[in-house]
């Protein structure tokens, strides 16, 4: 698991505009997914580009993060009237009212305790709600070598000229190099698919998932008599 949960905190800045030149913000797959409801968590919502998406189909909106500087730039940057942004562990957020649809995006590779993770997120949704989570695996390495990341950049910067720019995509490419995070990467450990298929599948019993390529996605209703 990564070594510190508040790495993103020493890059937050370069990590919103990383994050902003990604094709769909990382949010494509959750717009997909069409959801509307009352309340809606996005636990490791980062700078809130999920956050942004989700206040269009929910009167109230949570964004959750550990990374205070992150934070900090999505309540400046997507701030909307029904989003609340609040630092703090997932793990210790209270079930409470519960909430419409539970989301997280590659958030659960950081925690100590996976399984732990899972279930608590799992407590949080209402009856009746959705529980819709992203993260990265790795079949061939629990940790990627250096070289997973920094050689498709730069096999890909051409294409990134002629999407972004050649000021956005230079830039795209340092951040790739860049050694926080690089670091940062190199301290994560990842499920493989199957892992991730089984553990999931033992949590949410006849979860759907999706195959995104770096990441596998679950989704999953609970029942409407749902007790815990």
């Amino acid at each position: 698991m990564v070594l510190d949960p508040r790495s993103f905190d020493r890059f937050a800045l370069d990590y919103d505009r990383f994050v902003s030149l990604l094709p769909g913000q990382n949010t494509a797959w959750l717009a997909g997914l069409g959801l509307k409801g009352e309340r809606a968590l996005d636990a490791g919502c980062g700078s809130g580009h999920a956050a942004a998406v989700l206040a269009g189909g929910f009167d109230e909106v949570v964004g959750l993060d550990l990374s205070r500087p992150l934070i900090d730039i999505a309540r400046a940057t997507r701030a909307r009237p029904n989003v609340r942004y609040e630092v703090g562990d997932l793990l210790d957020l209270p079930a409470g009212e519960g909430f419409d649809l539970v989301y997280s995006h590659t958030t659960l590779h950081h925690l100590p305790d996976y399984r732990r993770g899972l279930e608590h997120l799992k407590a949080l949704v209402r009856p009746g709600g959705t529980v819709a989570l992203v993260d990265n695996v790795s079949d061939r390495y629990p940790t990627p070598p250096r070289r997973a990341y920094t050689w498709p950049a730069v096999w890909s910067f051409p294409l990134e000229v002629r999407r972004i720019g050649l000021r956005e995509a230079w830039f795209q490419l340092r951040f790739w190099h860049s050694e926080p995070w690089l670091a940062h990467l190199l301290s994560d450990r990842y499920l493989s698919r199957a892992r991730f298929r089984e553990l999931y599948g033992e949590v949410f019993p006849g979860a759907r998932f999706d195959d995104l390529g770096f990441a596998l996605a679950m989704t999953w209703r609970a029942s409407h008599d749902l007790e815990s």
